[in-house]
């Protein structure tokens, strides 16, 4: 087998193999910098005014407005900013389930020491996350929903329609991880009562250079403020920024214009230009591409997986409900977790690449392929395990 095909990427869960035209722009960054000829002012405002176009095609490629959208390191770092800035206090609640990969309780968890407000778990049953659950663990208090749209350990999608409604009743803010959803999947923001979603790009947008995206909706984006405002927060004074820079007048205490919308949150002043330029041309390709397209692949892959593992004996972990599906299929062995790590050792052997994932007694071996996954790779994954299961 291994002689036909060689290996299978199935971790795009985990991080995504880079497209070339993402790599090409993140280097040509470097080269940029390294070959910069002229006015380094000027080159700076040139690459700035790139960054800020590049949000413009963030926003389009999701159908959502501008203003709405920010650069961010990765999803934890969104999170941070939020929970930072939403004004919660002594006696609220926060709502999170115990599915959620842990940073989803870590960006809360010194605010509510210092605030007094509580993060409190829900539980959860069978690895699928509902708007019911949440309903009972929550009370007049609850102030925020924490959820993700697809879970990262069984690939659960939950149903953002109805928790955008719960969280409507509740009157709480909904909360959203994205980076298992964005990329493989269409997520529907403007279609949805979501306040904020936040995603890395190294997952299934395919940028592992240290940037990814927030939206904040326009309801919630003027209440809140970041904890201090940088360089790259002020609009271009009247004439630019080089007569500006230039000025005897200008001083360090000048009124500037402060930017409106979500980019306030990006409060740096030498940006992650590599990283931003990567993210644009991840969002072009998408947009090239079609999200719905590439929505279609990814699950045509994920259920090819999902009735060939029946076959072969293994169990499916978590709903095999058609609106629950995502990129993510995983899987357990009727020998459990020590069977399950046996076949691991096996499928790293012949370059077959996944992971072993669990959270709160739910978890498996976690396939994830994207849509540029061949088919011939999803054949030599489950011919590997159709053989361990039988012998």
């Amino acid at each position: 087998m291994k002689e036909d095909i060689g290996t299978a990427y199935l971790d795009n869960a985990c991080i995504g193999r880079v497209h070339g035209e993402i790599a090409k722009a993140a280097r040509d960054v470097a080269d940029g910098f390294c070959g910069m000829k002229g006015s380094p002012t000027d080159f700076t405002v040139e690459l700035f005014d790139r960054y800020e176009r590049g949000r413009a095609v963030i926003a389009e490629t999701l159908r959502v407005s501008e203003e709405t959208i920010c650069y961010v390191e990765s999803t934890s770092h969104g999170l941070g900013m939020i929970a930072n800035s939403l004004d919660l206090r002594e006696g609220d609640n926060v709502l999170v389930c115990d599915l959620e990969f842990f940073s989803a309780v870590l960006c809360w968890r010194r605010h509510s020491q210092k605030r007094g407000f509580e993060v409190r778990p829900v539980r959860t049953w069978g690895g699928c996350v509902r708007p019911e659950d949440f309903e009972r663990a929550a009370d007049g208090h609850t102030r925020a929903i924490v959820i993700s749209a697809v879970q990262e350990i069984d690939g659960y999608r939950a149903d953002m329609e109805a928790f955008g409604r719960l969280a409507r009743r509740l009157g709480a803010w909904l909360i959203v991880d994205g980076i298992q959803e964005v990329g493989a999947l269409n997520p529907r923001l403007d279609e949805l009562n979501v306040d904020v979603y936040c995603s890395g790009g190294h997952k299934w947008l395919r940028n592992p250079f240290g940037t990814g995206f927030m939206y904040i909706n326009k309801d919630l984006v003027g209440k809140l403020e970041p904890d201090f405002y940088g360089y790259f927060n002020a609009k271009p004074p009247a004439g630019g920024w080089g007569p500006y820079l230039e000025s005897p007048l200008r001083t360090p205490f000048d009124e500037l214009e402060l930017t409106a919308g979500a980019a306030k949150f990006e409060t740096g002043a030498t940006v992650n230009y590599t990283g931003a330029f990567a993210l644009i041309k991840s969002f072009e390709l998408l947009r090239e591409q079609g999200l719905d397209e590439v929505e279609r692949e990814v699950l045509e892959r994920r259920r090819y997986l999902q009735e060939k593992l029946l076959r072969a004996g293994a169990e499916i972990c978590g709903s095999v409900e058609e609106k629950a599906l995502s990129g993510i299929c995983t899987f357990n062995l009727p020998g459990g977790l020590p069977q399950e790590r046996e076949l691991m050792k096996l499928l790293e052997a012949r370059e077959i690449y996944c992971s072993l994932r669990y959270i709160s007694g739910v978890g498996g071996i976690r396939l994830s392929p994207h849509a540029y996954t061949e088919y011939a790779e999803l054949d030599y994954l489950l011919d590997t395990v159709t053989e361990f299961i039988k012998r």
